[in-house]
């Protein structure tokens, strides 16, 4: 997401700030956001960037390696038949609400998604983010031109957009999602790069190290440098600049965001007293904590609601 968002001029902190969700919450693979918030953040993405098949996008653009073992269990398949049986039957370690089929017929092989109960927000970003991903299963057999895309979407201004997701077979108005797959195709072995990380996945996994560093040692001002971080990540200054600003973030935006989310946790879960927090934070003067929180929040942090209603 970080990226599509860097390429898009907007800030990915910024984007989740608007939302009221942490980043934080990104930072931990095991994570997991409420559907109806995975729906909304969807949307969202799609409007922010003025791309109507933003899920779609995304979803091409993310390497089956950055889905933790699911992935894993996809990329170790023997063929691309088991690829897409283990790709089906362990959705739900992505996600959740969900309903994955795979099916094969006569000359034809199916990958089916569809939810499985009613949705509170329109999930047709989070559909093609999906199918996108779906698709690179069978992708893997190296014959693009044996798979097709089935779309519930109706046809839609721009639509021709999707082939850089896609490719050119792909049918709209259809009554499942799906992705379609040559039966020849299931008895293939997989072709997969053995070459090190993706460029994505390798800037998200520093900016998340940066995160989870930044979080850890808040307290201490002499941890909070760029130089300080960038060694204990193992990089250069400049490399880990580079990462940052591949997923759309500076290192003092990140620090801030950091500094803003535990402030709001203490706060909210109370027993401390303000300056103690100022501390807790990384700051050694509670008054520049005060004026940090205001421009946060837009109040100062005696008069922020807590958990217990003080």
């Amino acid at each position: 997401m970080a990226p599509y968002l860097a390429k898009h001029g907007v800030s990915a902190i910024e984007f989740c700030k608007r939302l009221g969700i942490s980043p934080n919450v990104f930072q931990n693979a095991d994570g997991w956001l409420p559907r109806a918030q995975c729906f909304r953040l969807g949307n969202e993405l799609a409007a922010v960037a003025g791309d109507p098949f933003a899920g779609a996008h995304i979803g091409s653009s993310t390497d089956l390696r950055e889905f933790g073992g699911w992935g894993q269990s996809v990329l170790a398949a023997r063929d691309v038949a088991q690829a897409c049986a283990l790709a089906s039957d362990n959705v739900s370690s992505i996600h959740r609400g969900s309903e994955v089929r795979f099916l094969v017929e006569g000359k034809t092989a199916r990958i089916v998604f569809r939810f499985t109960d009613r949705c509170e927000f329109d999930p047709r970003q989070f559909i093609f983010g999906s199918l996108a991903v779906l698709r690179k299963v069978p992708l893997l057999a190296g014959e693009p031109s044996g798979i097709k895309v089935r779309l519930t979407a109706t046809k839609t201004r721009g639509a021709e957009a999707l082939e850089e997701c896609w490719g050119p077979n792909i049918e709209l108005g259809c009554e499942h999602d799906m992705i379609e797959i040559d039966r020849e195709l299931l008895d293939l072995p997989l072709k997969t790069q053995e070459t090190g990380p993706s460029k994505a996945t390798t800037a998200l996994t520093s900016t998340v190290e940066v995160a989870r560093l930044l979080s850890d040692r808040l307290s201490d001002e002499h941890e909070h440098s760029l130089k300080v971080t960038a060694g204990r990540v193992g990089v250069s200054v400049r490399t880990l600049q580079r990462r940052l600003k591949y997923c759309g973030v500076e290192f003092e935006e990140l620090l801030d965001e950091t500094r803003r989310s535990e402030a709001i946790r203490l706060i909210r879960e109370g027993g401390y007293s303000m300056t103690e927090i100022a501390y807790r934070v990384g700051y050694s003067d509670p008054a520049h904590f005060t004026r940090a929180f205001r421009r946060w929040t837009g109040m100062a942090p005696s008069h922020f609601p807590s958990d217990d209603g003080g």
